[in-house]
């Protein structure tokens, strides 16, 4: 409920301010109809009678009360109504915040890229794939342009996009671990960020049908036919 959009915050701030002021400005003018005479302590003042310490009062009192009830009978009908919306507009803005940080973590650190990580220095300029030495023999780090695009044979399978999750943070044959739970060097965000940036990259290069990260139909086919590609026939 408490999730307003922009416009309607700065509504609702204009009608607080506008009513303020109406508040300041009535009690200005209340005091300056006020007839002047003798200079009395207030403690010798003769007490007001009951009816005018309680009439005035209470119809204050009533006035606010409808006041206050006619401004939640609009506000929360409007925030529920804009509230979807606006959730989709804040799930867009980190998303898109989330693939900013996400491609300049696959980038080799530098002053200028303070996020950098890294990944294209095993996996390739343009994330298509490397090779690089482990001790005595080579690796080939796979292809993380298509990485959702299933289980191929040759490289480490991927069913899921937890199983890039999992990859990542806990590492995978010459891929070392990077969530720091493992003794790496990455955060939940930091990660997280990672592979929304590579599930968008490989979205584009892997159709819905065949797309395990975010097709659940073709992870389970994936997972029925493991060491295989689910894009073959």
């Amino acid at each position: 409920m408490l999730a307003l959009t922009t416009a309607a915050g700065i509504g609702l701030a204009i009608a607080g301010a506008l009513i303020t002021l109406a508040a300041i400005a009535g009690l200005a003018l209340r005091q300056r109809t006020r007839e002047t005479g003798p200079d009395i302590p207030d403690a010798l003042k003769p007490g007001p009678s009951d009816a005018a310490l309680e009439t005035p009062l209470l119809i204050k009192l009533q006035g606010w009360s409808v006041v206050m009830l006619a401004f939640f009978v609009i506000w929360i009908p409007a925030t529920w109504i804009f509230e979807p919306s606006t959730n989709l507009n804040q799930e867009d803005e980190l998303k898109t915040l989330a693939l900013d940080r996400g491609s300049h973590a696959a980038q080799l650190f530098s002053e200028a890229n303070q996020l950098g990580v890294g990944c294209v220095r095993c996996h390739g300029p343009d994330l298509t794939g490397g090779i690089i030495q482990t001790g005595t023999t080579f690796a080939f780090p796979p292809n993380l342009t298509t990485v959702c695009g299933g289980a191929s044979t040759g490289h480490a399978a991927i069913y899921s996009i937890d199983d890039i999750y999992q990859v990542i943070s806990e590492g995978r044959n010459a891929m070392p671990s990077w969530s720091i739970r493992f003794e790496g060097a990455l955060d939940d965000q930091q990660i997280n960020d990672i592979v929304v940036y590579l599930v968008n990259l490989s979205s584009k290069n892997v159709p819905f049908k065949d797309n395990v990260c975010i097709n659940a139909d073709a992870s389970a086919k994936a997972l029925e036919h493991p060491g295989t590609n689910p894009r073959d026939p």
